[in-house]
Formats: C-alpha cells, sequence, structure tokens
C-alpha cells in the first residue's frame, strides 16, 4: 500500500508541475498541419470523448485493476492491456496534431528502449492509420502504437486532454495517470517509485 500511496503523491507533483510547466510554454511549434484541419480533429475527438453522458462509463478506480481493452497495432495485430501483465505499462493517449505529444514522443522512445520491465503503448486516438503511420516512420519510433478509432478507449480512460498518461503495475493495477506532457526525468521518477516498493 506505500508503494502505491508513493506513486500517486509523484503523479499529482507531476501534474502540478506540468501545469505551471505548460502555463509558462509558448504555443508555437505545432506538428505541421493546416489549422482548419488541426482544429477539425480536435473538434472531433473532444465531442466524441465528451459523449460519455449516454455510456455506462464506471469512473477509474486507483488500485484496482486497468481497464482491459483490445486494439489493433499500426502492425495489425489485435493487441489487449492484459497481454502485458509482468510488466509496468506506461498506456499514453496522443494525436499527430498536438505539439506536446510530439515534444514528450522523444522521450517515449528512449524509455521504451531504456527499459526492459517497460511496455509503452501509445494509443492514438481518431486519427486515419495513413497519418499515424507517416508520423511515426518519419519520427523513427518503434514502440507499440494502438488505434482508437473511434474515441471509446479514451472514453473509458475518461482522457479530456492530450497527452495523458496513465501507469498500470505488473499485476495489471492501475497506480494513477498524468494529464500533460511528461519529461524522460518525470517518467523515470515515477519507474523508480513502481519498482521501489
Amino acid at each position: 500500500m506505500n508503494k502505491k500511496i508513493l506513486v500517486i503523491l509523484l503523479i499529482v507533483l507531476v501534474l502540478v508541475w506540468g501545469l505551471y510547466f505548460f502555463t509558462m510554454e509558448d504555443d508555437k511549434g505545432v506538428v505541421e498541419q493546416n489549422p482548419q484541419e488541426q482544429d477539425n480533429v480536435v473538434d472531433d475527438v473532444e465531442d466524441t470523448i465528451g459523449e460519455s453522458a449516454n455510456d455506462d462509463i464506471t469512473e477509474l478506480a486507483i488500485d484496482k485493476l486497468a481497464p482491459n481493452f483490445t486494439l489493433e497495432s499500426l502492425q495489425g495485430e489485435e493487441v489487449s492491456l492484459e497481454d502485458y501483465r509482468g510488466k509496468i505499462v506506461l498506456i499514453n493517449f496522443w494525436g499527430t496534431w498536438c505539439q506536446y505529444c510530439d515534444k514528450e514522443m522523444p522521450d517515449l522512445q528512449r524509455l521504451h528502449e531504456e527499459n526492459d520491465d517497460l511496455m509503452v503503448l501509445a494509443i492514438d486516438v481518431m486519427e486515419e492509420r495513413e497519418k499515424v503511420e507517416e508520423y511515426i516512420k518519419k519520427g523513427g519510433y518503434d514502440f507499440k502504437v494502438l488505434l482508437d478509432t473511434k474515441g471509446e478507449v479514451a472514453r473509458t480512460y475518461l482522457v479530456s486532454g492530450f497527452p495523458t498518461s496513465y501507469f498500470v503495475d505488473k499485476d495489471g493495477i492501475l497506480l494513477g495517470g498524468v494529464s500533460g506532457m511528461m519529461t524522460y526525468a518525470q517518467v523515470n521518477q515515477i519507474l523508480e517509485s513502481i519498482r521501489g516498493n
């Protein structure tokens, strides 16, 4: 139980720091995309995620099993969260149009390469496969990328902005989440806390 409290406190600290950081950031440098197209994608995602009023979505329960999902990867395989029991899982919700997601991606790649006990599941929300494939290929990323084409998993995980990340321990227990971009150092601190207790 001490491990879980420490991880949750660390995630809250990262979240508070991230909110301060984002208020200081300049809004320039959005991934190349037509501004009208970007607005349309954002509106579609927000509309879909916001449609939970008629859905039976329960609040995410920290210290309980993370909601399982099965999505298609860019390679066309069916991937489920429960496939990765025995590993720490970083679930990252993102979009190609999101400037903070773009800044976070190289750190996700580095974390993926350096941590054998970590599985990065980068879930793109409601974009065309071709656009996601082009973005991933251009960035040279090789972590697992999944397609949430209808935004259903994002709704289940109560995602309200991008990027949003969740941490799941080796037993499949949801430890908590962070809304906003995280740095390599911040994620490493969280991973050390998860491993340490």
